[in-house]
């Protein structure tokens, strides 16, 4: 008779997705609101949870018109590689040819700054036309690209037709005010 009640105590923690990003993060001269906040799931696993931050939560605009940031929490290590690899693979399956061959050598650049990445190790993307992509590993800048067209189209990476999970591309989408 134990065993049952312990089993349905647990079933809330399980249902609960801390949210453990700050609600905004201020920058030199704005301040990016967190628009949404899921876990990242790929099949029954749980890999970590990602934040979806920009100026305005509103999607009357292209993802990139305004300052946007992608921050990452992980709950299991990954190799740099692996960064690395998916990200060319999901944007030569979400960008043509001829694009995916003009930004190649920027994106091979941009993703030499990956390292590898351990439980608790938190990632931002951030893209603004000023400043470039950006991207920081436990608030340490690891790379920067002033390359236009990847900061543009490097987002495709989890909002593409073709993105890493089509759930979180909803989850994280449906913070945007219509």
């Amino acid at each position: 008779m134990i065993k049952p009640i312990l089993l349905f105590s647990l079933v809330p923690l399980q249902l609960v997705s801390a949210n453990s990003f700050e609600s905004e993060i201020a920058l030199d001269k704005l301040t990016l609101k967190q628009c949404s906040a899921v876990p990242i799931k790929v099949m029954l696993f749980n890999l970590g949870d990602v934040a979806l931050y920009r100026e305005q939560c509103s999607n009357d605009t292209k993802l990139t018109s305004q300052t946007i940031q992608l921050s990452f929490i992980y709950k299991r290590s990954f190799d740099a590689e692996d960064f690395q690899n998916s990200s060319v693979k999901l944007l030569q399956r979400n960008l043509d040819k001829s694009t995916f061959e003009s930004i190649k050598p920027a994106l091979l650049e941009f993703n030499a700054g990956y390292q590898p990445a351990e439980k608790g190790d938190r990632y931002d993307i951030r893209y603004a036309a000023d400043t470039g992509l950006v991207l920081f590993k436990n608030g340490q800048q690891l790379s920067q690209s002033n390359n236009t067209q990847l900061g543009e189209v490097y987002f495709n990476i989890w909002f593409g037709k073709d993105p890493f999970s089509t759930g979180m591309k909803k989850n994280l989408l449906a913070g945007l005010e219509q």
